[in-house]
């Protein structure tokens, strides 16, 4: 008997790749979600580093200016003003004779030939004439803008809180507006924005293919801390502009000031980038270019720096319960409150400017003035914004 050996060719069966097609996917499934949250993990590292630094620069700053936070008005500029108005640098100039202060931004050209050429100092000049110029630019140099005095589409909300980049502040930084430590790497809309300036390398750029020429900052310090006690007061909550001015209304209060360091914000994410869900850009506003913010919605948990020095992941939803803590311990008899909570609340009447009485900043589940530009109706902050006591009050009862 003869044996034969016949060496045949085999592959695998349709079963069998079926089978290894099934475990790659399965195993792709388990690992990509690991590995985009090891990445945004990173980026959010790095956010916390960009906020350590600006922590730094903001120490620098108060030890260039004998522990004065970052400001741009004369001190004796409440007592020489009429009104909080677009016209109250003009009404300075005529009573004084000086002008208020222009916000440099810096020195530099265009991000393109085709929108001009040429290189200059940039700023948001104000005018030493009494009928030239620009007087509204005086918004940006207050600390924040939310008066229903200044009407202007786009002006409210505004103010120097959000241009921590500016020269008077970036000098201990890099030098330049646009400084990489200014934008959050999970930031990709204003980081694609800013690109041809980040190319372009000069102090400022003025990027001519956007609507508004530049771009924020992604950080922005608390504007509740940079106005003085005697506005953001203890009694009310609230903007005190009533019919006299406080003499010490623009005069930024020392950073030693904060009676509650460990738990009043001092900068932070402006914009929603963390746990983020759905679209890019907020489409209740002009233009469709205006992402959303930190306090749009509940699960918004913001890189955000403290006066004390610390930096944490302070969500809106941990505000949302001190607060609830603090109002509910407040209430007496009657449903009145003896004190307001943390921050500024629709249990407050008093509060001034587009949001009417419940006093977000573009937040507002009663479905007032606000309530639309939610991302969800669950968020009801006004931490960081409209921070009982400004500088004197807390954002938060505790930190994770």
């Amino acid at each position: 008997m003869n044996l034969h050996f016949h060496n045949r060719n085999r592959g695998f069966t349709i079963i069998e790749l079926l089978v290894v097609v099934s475990i790659i996917g399965l195993l792709l499934a388990l690992l990509v979600p690991a590995i985009g949250k090891a990445r945004d993990s990173a980026l959010q590292t790095q956010s916390l580093s960009n906020l350590r630094n600006l922590g730094a620069a903001c120490n620098n700053y108060g030890a260039a200016w004998s522990d004065r936070q970052l400001t741009l008005m004369y001190d004796d500029f409440a007592a020489n003003i009429t009104s909080l108005s677009k016209t109250c640098g003009k009404d300075y100039y005529a009573k004084t004779g000086s002008c208020p202060p222009s916000l440099i931004v810096g020195f530099g050209g265009y991000s393109s030939n085709a929108c001009g050429s040429g290189y200059g100092l940039w700023a948001y000049w104000t005018p030493c004439q009494a009928g030239v110029g620009d007087w509204a630019n005086v918004m940006y140099e207050l600390p924040f803008v939310c008066t229903e005095t200044w009407s202007d589409p786009g002006t409210d909300g505004n103010g120097l809180w959000r241009l921590p980049n500016i020269q008077n502040f970036n000098q201990y930084v890099g030098g330049k507006f646009y400084d990489k430590a200014f934008y959050a790497p999970k930031d990709k809309v204003n980081l694609d924005r800013a690109a041809p300036a980040f190319e372009k390398g000069d102090d400022y750029t003025q990027i001519c293919n956007l609507p508004d020429k530049w771009v924020p900052s992604t950080y922005g310090f608390s504007p509740a801390g940079m106005w003085s006690s005697e506005v953001f007061n203890a009694v009310n909550g609230v903007l005190n502009f009533g019919g006299s001015l406080p003499p010490a209304l623009f005069r930024s209060p020392p950073a030693s000031g904060a009676r509650f360091p460990e738990l009043k914000t001092r900068m932070l994410e402006v914009w929603w980038l963390q746990n983020k869900e759905g679209s890019e850009f907020n489409p209740k506003f002009a233009g469709n270019y205006t992402p959303y913010y930190f306090n749009e919605s509940f699960t918004s948990a913001p890189c955000t720096l403290f006066y004390d020095g610390h930096i944490s992941i302070a969500g809106a939803g941990d505000s949302m319960d001190g607060n609830a803590t603090v109002t509910a311990s407040n209430i007496e008899s009657g449903l009145a409150m003896k004190e307001p909570g943390l921050f500024a609340s629709k249990t407050l009447s008093n509060m001034p400017g587009p949001w009417g009485t419940y006093g977000g900043f573009f937040t507002g589940p009663d479905g007032k003035a606000g309530a639309d530009f939610n991302y969800d109706t669950q968020v009801n902050t006004s931490y960081h914004i409209f921070t009982v006591g400004g500088i004197t009050g807390r954002d938060f009862l505790t930190v994770k």
